[in-house]
């Protein structure tokens, strides 16, 4: 008798749980899986604005086109320099930082303040204030180099596809760096001093601790770090937009895979090719996110097997 009623009780918080998480489901499933999956309906009709209103059925027609499109080629070129730079690069600098940071110093408290100024700063007020420090005619980085003497002309910054390229990384990184060094300084600030100690008193060093103790008790906020970062740099845009007027120029030189797939569905208008340029970059955003995963999964499980 004991047991059945446990059981009805049971049910019934299970039956009470799903009546209240059934409205988020609801939503999310409208504002997300609707529009993936509508996504990819498109993308298997060619659905060009130009063309018409008929959207004939050509399979995966536009999913064999990317794997041929040149301009998919290059974007993707440009999209690996950017990401590795800024998930690699970035994770590897907010680590510094954040110990650096975890250190005790006077004026630790007015530094962690100042971190969070940049991840204060909106977006497209980020790209405007980059795009005015680099104008060709009036940005503050020529008065600067005019000022010490370095140049005697105006240097045309974002109309050199490679200078460009690489201040739209440095605009990135200097956005998106205090969320990963708060993060970090978090998993940081989680790992006992009593194992610095007791490395301290086995011989230790500060490099060794550093990978003995401090990467190893860093591995989840590193993970989850490299994984959110891989994510917004396969999906950058406002920046790009911002700093290059929508064109993603000078010469497709910040143009990304995702800033590609903008120019596609909505200058194009070619709204099948551009929803399966979309679609394989959620592919390629999961298949990041796995690897990240499996990578940090394989550390777990090798460093169980040395320790037993």
């Amino acid at each position: 008798m004991g047991v059945n009623l446990a059981e009805r009780s049971r049910r019934r918080d299970l039956r009470f749980g799903l009546m209240l998480i059934a409205p988020a489901v609801l939503i999310i499933v409208m504002l997300l899986g609707y529009p993936m999956g509508y996504a990819v309906f498109m993308s298997f009709h060619e659905w060009n604005d130009k063309l018409g209103m008929e959207h004939p059925f050509i399979g995966l027609d536009n999913y064999g086109q990317l794997l041929t499109d040149p301009a998919v080629h290059r974007a993707m070129e440009r999209t690996a320099y950017f990401s590795v730079i800024t998930v690699i690069g970035g994770v590897a600098l907010a680590v510094a930082i954040a110990v650096l940071l975890n250190r005790e110093f006077r004026g630790r408290t007015l530094a962690r303040v100042l971190l969070l100024v940049p991840w204060a700063v909106p977006p497209v007020v980020n790209g405007i204030m980059w795009k005015l420090i680099f104008d060709g005619s009036t940005g503050v980085a020529n008065t600067i180099l005019r000022g010490l003497g370095l140049t005697d002309q105006n240097v045309q910054w974002l109309s050199d596809p490679a200078i460009a390229m690489n201040i739209l990384v440095f605009a990135e990184m200097w956005k998106l760096l205090p969320f990963l060094c708060l993060l970090m300084l978090a998993a940081l600030q989680g790992i006992p001093s009593n194992l610095y100690r007791a490395a301290a008193i086995d011989g230790a060093g500060p490099w060794r601790a550093f990978w003995r103790i401090t990467l190893p008790n860093m591995r989840g906020a590193l993970m989850f770090a490299l994984i959110v970062q891989s994510m917004w740099s396969l999906k950058v845009f406002d920046t790009i937009y911002v700093l290059t007027g929508g064109s993603g120029g000078p010469a497709e030189g910040t143009t990304t895979i995702n800033f590609l797939a903008y120019l596609v569905n909505f200058s194009n208008l070619d709204r099948g090719y551009g929803s399966a340029m979309a679609v394989g970059i959620m592919i390629l955003v999961l298949v990041v996110a796995v690897f990240w995963i499996l990578l940090f999964g394989g550390f777990r499980r090798k460093r169980g097997e040395a320790h037993a």
